[in-house]
């Protein structure tokens, strides 16, 4: 009963339709194909491939379960309305909400809209009203199952000889991962589902009188394309000609002597109202904007001279994907710890490769880099534990500059340390300043010996009251200790001095003396505060030292119990609370705080591969399983930079 209502709502909707797969011999000139990398592209709402954004939750969704990227390709316009209907282009379909409020898509190829026979040099089938005259009527009984044997019969798996498999490029469209993301889903459904990406055959199958090994078929939707020099069934990108029409950029010669006289010829104009050159065609429709990019490349640098970033965990994960969203949320700056125990299982023996990939994909994407540098090798220690420093500073100092000489002007800034105040971080030696300066004089000379333009930032203290010099040292008191120790060297070894900022279950304008919100504990000591970077820029005041803070984790966290021990409070704030202290807090940082260098938000990406039930990192992430955005990322997205 679902096909059924699917079909009878989409097939043959004049207003609802258009698809394909992807030719490069059909691309119009100046674009870039999408390569059907997979499936959906789960949780990406911005494109740096096209620089245009997924906007409406509707479409994103429809995008998600209908295969993303390898059915649609990158979106090439904003969300605008055409003839009175909101509508967002892709390569490959145009999608439109449907007056019931749920997603259609756009039936280019109609009469009126794409009259597309030829393209590039390309003969294509003609629309046929006869073979269209004996197709099914919506709403009719067994509808559903007519339709689909229909297809069959009219989009044959040989044709001349040749196996072009046309109905089988048909019923692979939508796959189960695609429909049903999380587990089950009934796999009848997808016959309906891709019928409601094609449509129905409007035309018999043709080989290009020109090129034998090409062969057509036309579907309300599309039309798909078999090569015989590689064997592939793909599609042609209707949405790109549909925008080249509408633009006048890239237009094929033959498709514009198609087109001549139609109303959508040449209509985009941003300069004009409505961007339209000759409204008066093109009744309720508005696309100022339309075809302006959403996001340019972030600026390295905000306008009021902070640098934005988040931490990801790119090790193991869809690298791409994480370089989109940073994008996509407005931010510039990759944060990736690493783990020297990781990389060097023997001293001089350094394991680069995967820091290859993340530095070479990074830099592909224009994504400034800093690299946190924390643990020591098992062999680096007496007592082989990995969460403490060396017991040799200079065997650190040695793989920093080999880090340094490799990526010399690929990797921005290196943060040495995190958390050093913290016996868990700084295991098995004295929680003594003078003792970190001695780790970060070794590394700021040795980093600067191979990269003089590295910017090195200093391990940023955690936040926490406890100054028992067993557990932890208080970061103010700790701070205040780097100053006085070995003789005020501290300005001299660091380009940036590192923080931690917490906001833990307070408000941003909240302190010891101001709550207003309704939250237990934590409530005692300013090191609970967002107001907390105050205080340690005090004590930069004090010493005179106007360097830069880098806030390289910033952090407060919405999540649902049950949680690991000691982090009850994340449960206490909801996502749209945690949505708006971000935002609130950043842009008081804006405005009245001009010593923040750099905001690194923890973190982007960890939820999407762990559990926040049993594990902390993930309780802080931003993005859903997924890749789905939560409420924070929308804001921090929408937020000015």
């Amino acid at each position: 009963m679902v096909v059924i209502l699917l079909t009878c709502l989409l097939v043959f909707n004049i207003d609802t339709v258009p698809t394909v797969h992807a030719a490069n011999d059909f691309v119009p000139s100046g674009q870039q194909l999408d390569q059907g990398t997979g499936s959906a592209q789960i949780g990406v709402r911005f494109f740096p491939q096209t620089g245009y954004r997924i906007s409406d939750d509707r479409f994103f969704d429809f995008f998600s379960k209908r295969g993303g990227l390898r059915t649609f390709g990158y979106p090439i316009s904003r969300s605008f309305t055409l003839l009175g209907t909101q509508v967002q282009f892709f390569q490959r379909r145009i999608m439109q909400i449907q007056p019931n409020g749920s997603v259609g898509l756009l039936n280019v190829l109609d009469p009126g809209l794409l009259p597309l026979n030829a393209v590039n040099g390309a003969t294509l089938p003609p629309f046929d009203p006869a073979l269209v005259a004996q197709a099914p009527v919506p709403g009719s009984p067994n509808y559903s199952t007519a339709a689909i044997a229909f297809v069959r019969a009219h989009a044959p798996q040989v044709f001349n000889n040749r196996s072009v498999q046309f109905f089988t490029t048909f019923q692979n469209t939508v796959t189960m991962r695609d429909a049903f993301p999380s587990v089950g889903g009934d796999p009848r459904l997808l016959s309906g589902f891709d019928l409601e990406m094609w449509g129905l055959p409007t035309s018999a199958p043709r080989a290009d009188p020109n090129n034998a090994n090409f062969i057509y078929l036309r579907f309300q939707r599309g039309i798909m394309h078999f090569d015989a020099t590689t064997g592939l069934t793909q599609g042609l990108l209707i949405g790109d000609f549909f925008k080249s029409v509408i633009t006048g950029q890239n237009l094929p010669p033959d498709l514009e002597a198609q087109v001549a006289g139609s109303r959508f010829l040449r209509q985009f104009n941003n300069a004009r109202p409505l961007g339209l050159n000759r409204p008066a065609e093109l009744p309720g429709t508005d696309m100022s904007n339309a075809f302006i990019p959403q996001a340019p490349t972030p600026p390295e640098v905000g306008s009021t001279g902070i640098r934005f970033g988040m931490q990801a965990q790119m090790i193991g994960q869809p690298q791409d994907l994480i370089i989109a969203d940073l994008y996509g949320a407005g931010f510039r700056w990759l944060k990736q710890q690493v783990r020297w125990a990781d990389f060097e299982p023997s001293p001089g023996n350094i394991q680069f490769g995967i820091l290859d990939g993340i530095v070479a994909t990074a830099n592909a994407n224009q994504t400034p880099v800093l690299f946190s540098i924390v643990s020591s090798p098992s062999w680096a220690r007496a007592d082989h534990l990995t969460n403490g420093p060396p017991d040799d500073f200079n065997a650190f100092g040695n793989f920093v500059f080999a880090l340094a000489s490799r990526y010399r002007g690929r990797v921005r800034a290196y943060e040495i340390w995190n958390e050093e105040n913290l016996s868990r971080e700084w295991a098995g030696r004295p929680l003594d300043p003078g003792l970190y300066l001695d780790l970060l004089a070794v590394a700021h000379a040795r980093i600067k010996q191979a990269d003089p333009a590295a910017i090195v930032v200093s391990g940023a203290l955690t936040p926490t009251g406890v100054n028992d010099g067993i557990v932890a040292v208080d970061d103010v008191a700790y701070l205040r200790g780097m100053y006085t120790a070995r003789g005020g060297a501290f300005p001299g070894l660091a380009d940036a001095v590192g923080a931690h900022m917490s906001g833990f279950n307070n408000a941003p304008g909240d302190f010891v003396n101001i709550h207003t919100v309704n939250t237990v504990g934590f409530k005692n000591h300013p090191s609970f505060y967002f107001r907390r970077i105050d205080q340690l820029h005090d004590v930069m005041v004090a010493n005179h030292d106007g360097r830069q803070m880098w806030i390289t984790e910033y952090e407060w966290a919405s999540t649902t119990p049950p949680v690991p021990a000691g982090f009850e409070w994340t449960t206490q704030l909801s996502e749209q609370q945690v949505a708006s202290f971000l935002v609130q807090s950043i842009q008081s940082i804006r405005a009245s705080r001009p010593w923040v260098g750099a905001i690194f938000i923890w973190n982007l990406n960890f939820r999407t591969f762990l559990d926040p039930h049993n594990n902390e990192q993930a309780i802080f992430g931003i993005l859903d399983p997924g890749f789905a955005p939560r409420p924070m990322y929308i804001a921090l997205a929408d937020m000015p930079k």
